[in-house]
């Protein structure tokens, strides 16, 4: 669980509540204001946020390469399963 002084202010976490990486603004007691991108700021309860894991920070930082790593991974997966039927 996070304690409201191991936030820093530019780092990001995730948020339970809705599900995505935010990055931390900054904390109001034990509340942390966060943003997504170019959103309106909103805040969080510590409770609710973790440190967000190297494959959700580069999902945050490269929304679209995440994309096309999942179509790709999506094309392959169909691809072998024609040959497999194939054969």
């Amino acid at each position: 669980m996070m304690k409201a002084k191991d936030i820093r202010n530019g780092c990001l976490y995730y948020n339970n509540i809705t599900g995505r990486v935010e990055r931390a603004i900054g904390r109001i007691g034990r509340r942390v204001m966060t943003m997504v991108h170019d959103t309106d700021p909103g805040i969080v309860k510590v409770d609710n946020i973790r440190k967000a894991r190297p494959a959700e920070v580069r999902k945050y930082l490269h929304p679209v390469a995440a994309k096309v790593s999942k179509v790709v991974k999506k094309v392959t997966s169909l691809v072998q399963r024609r040959k497999t039927a194939k054969a």
